[in-house]
């Protein structure tokens, strides 16, 4: 059985297209790398649960995979070919393509005329400013991949959730639809982190660099305070040396 393995930016059309497309089981693979996923618990050689994992294709044929474990410094990583990367990847994945961080949003697999054909849908990631919105609280309920109406007869979709913190501590919580669509609400910092998920990105007050979250925690000594866990988007490597392998 041959495997075809395909990318592609979510717009619109393709988002309403899509939606009657049924999603099948994939076949098995060999490189361990491609199961492990956000939230996947390691335990081999490093111990520890995976805070996130970045496919990035190097060219036509080969795809790098990285993945990084909570509280260890030593990164995995491997080569595989590009299409198997793609048949694996999640939307919790950050594929880096064409120059471009881009996340995943949907993956569909067919199985015409004896061929595995997997098909990812990206968007770019969410810049570190604020972009222009609409005051709702459709920010805080809605996380990443939410289909929601917009009225009676059209729905859209989430491609993504960010938590920009401000100096006084007050958080902009954001989302962007495929649609266009940006809402916007501005809440307490303990409010908004009540409201994350993983997969949400944040902004640090000040920072220019982006977080991907992986995680929501307490304080040791508050219990009640919730503490959110991310990390920041990592360089691209070019290689698995680059990566100290």
């Amino acid at each position: 059985m041959g495997t075809i393995a395909r990318s592609h930016t979510l717009t619109p059309q393709l988002w309403k297209s899509l939606r009657g497309k049924h999603v099948s089981r994939q076949g098995p693979a060999t490189e361990p790398l491609l199961f492990l996923t956000q939230g996947v618990f390691h335990t081999v050689d490093i111990e520890g649960s995976v805070k996130l994992r970045i496919i990035r294709e190097l060219n036509s044929a080969e795809a790098l995979i990285a993945v990084y474990v909570e509280d260890s410094d030593e990164v995995l990583s491997a080569t595989v070919a590009v299409g198997d990367a793609r048949l694996y990847a999640t939307p919790q994945d950050i594929v880096h393509q064409d120059g471009g961080y881009y996340s995943v949003i949907l993956k569909i697999i067919s199985y015409p005329d004896a061929e595995v054909i997997a098909d990812i849908y990206l968007w770019e990631l969410p810049p570190i400013a604020a972009p222009q919105s609409v005051e709702s609280d459709l920010a805080l309920y809605l996380p990443k991949g939410s289909t929601f109406y917009v009225s009676p007869s059209e729905e859209d979709i989430v491609m993504d959730r960010t938590f920009r913190v401000s100096e006084d501590r007050q958080v902009s919580v954001n989302i962007r639809t495929v649609e266009g669509r940006s809402y916007s609400k501005t809440v307490t910092e303990p409010e908004a982190i009540r409201c994350a998920a993983p997969g949400d990105y944040c902004v640090a007050s000040g920072s220019n660099e982006l977080s991907v979250v992986y995680g929501i925690t307490t304080h040791p000594e508050l219990p009640s305070s919730p503490i959110l866990k991310h990390m920041p988007l990592p360089d691209v490597p070019r290689s698995r040396h680059d990566l100290g392998k």
